[in-house]
């Protein structure tokens, strides 16, 4: 299983180095959220890199560069669905260990 994850990771990290030779923009998650069309979720990037929100298909978790998502403006790079994942699971750090912050202050407030 070890090498099994450590191909997985080094895969992606050479999956990724070939989206930024490729040109690929480098950017973090700001913010997730839901549209009130009934549940396109939106990846809200940073203001910083005045890049657009990256849409998911509220039915079928497609990834999508423009609202409202259709076929014409599907996501199929596997080189910027990988660094897209990789910021999914970066963000999702990040709010871990927030909530695990706030929790240590929630615990230690007198």
């Amino acid at each position: 299983m070890f090498r099994t994850t450590k191909t997985k990771v080094m895969n992606k990290e050479e999956l990724i180095k070939q989206y930024v030779i490729n040109g690929g923009m480098l950017w973090s998650i700001d913010n997730i959220d839901t549209i009130r069309d009934g549940g396109t979720g939106v990846l809200i990037r940073h203001p910083q890199s005045k890049l657009n929100p990256i849409y998911i298909h509220k039915d079928n978790w497609t990834l999508h560069t423009e609202y409202p998502p259709t076929d014409e403006n599907i996501i199929f790079d596997e080189l910027e669905k990988t660094y897209i994942f990789d910021r999914l699971e970066r963000y999702r750090e990040d709010c871990e260990f927030k909530v695990e912050q706030i929790n240590g202050i929630i615990k230690n407030i007198k």
